[in-house]
């Protein structure tokens, strides 16, 4: 008997050791994730932004450089990603927000057709410029390796921020941030 409860006691104590390392490494892992997340910072920010060619909702062709004057958030986005479809909805809230203050969002689509999206978006809460139709080759410029990413573009066309992960586009800092890139 004596050497089964050891048996036990060394079997908890494992258990224990196993567990309370497992704990350590989730919160090494998230520290890692969300301090790359959050404090991101990119090479693109302050210099001007690559060039990319692309087809409006409307079949009007047009650029990076053709929307110049104006605040651009690029949105790099798909349907099949959950933390895209999540920010949609804030992302048309800061567009109707400051649509008449010279500023616009784009949501690049990075690889679905949009026959294929259109039948699976239901609802009005989507930014007026869903971009399908442009180089794929072109996101290669802007380090695209995971999504969402945005990008903020001033009316010069440095890019001031980029985003890695969704975000509430209508929090206050967030607006207060966009809103003095339009003066």
């Amino acid at each position: 008997m004596v050497n089964s409860e050891r048996v036990n006691i060394h079997r908890d104590k494992l258990a224990i050791g196993v567990a309370l390392f497992s704990v350590l490494l989730a919160l090494v892992f998230s520290f890692l994730f969300y301090s790359q997340r959050f404090q991101f910072k990119s090479e693109l920010e302050g210099k001007g932004a690559p060039e990319i060619e692309f087809e409006l909702p409307s079949g009007k062709q047009s650029s990076i450089t053709r929307q110049k004057g104006s605040v651009i958030l690029l949105n790099f986005w798909a349907s099949w990603c959950g933390p895209c479809l999540e920010e949609m909805p804030s992302l048309k809230m800061l567009e109707n927000h400051l649509r008449d203050k010279g500023f616009v969002v784009l949501a690049f689509n990075i690889d679905e057709s949009e026959a294929e999206v259109r039948g699976r978006l239901s609802g009005t809460n989507y930014p007026e410029n869903l971009i399908f139709s442009f180089s794929k080759k072109a996101t290669r410029s802007y380090g695209i390796n995971a999504i969402p990413v945005s990008v903020l573009i001033d009316k010069t066309g440095l890019v001031r921020r980029v985003f890695a992960g969704p975000r509430n586009w209508v929090d206050p800092d967030l607006l207060r941030e966009i809103e003095g890139y339009l003066k």
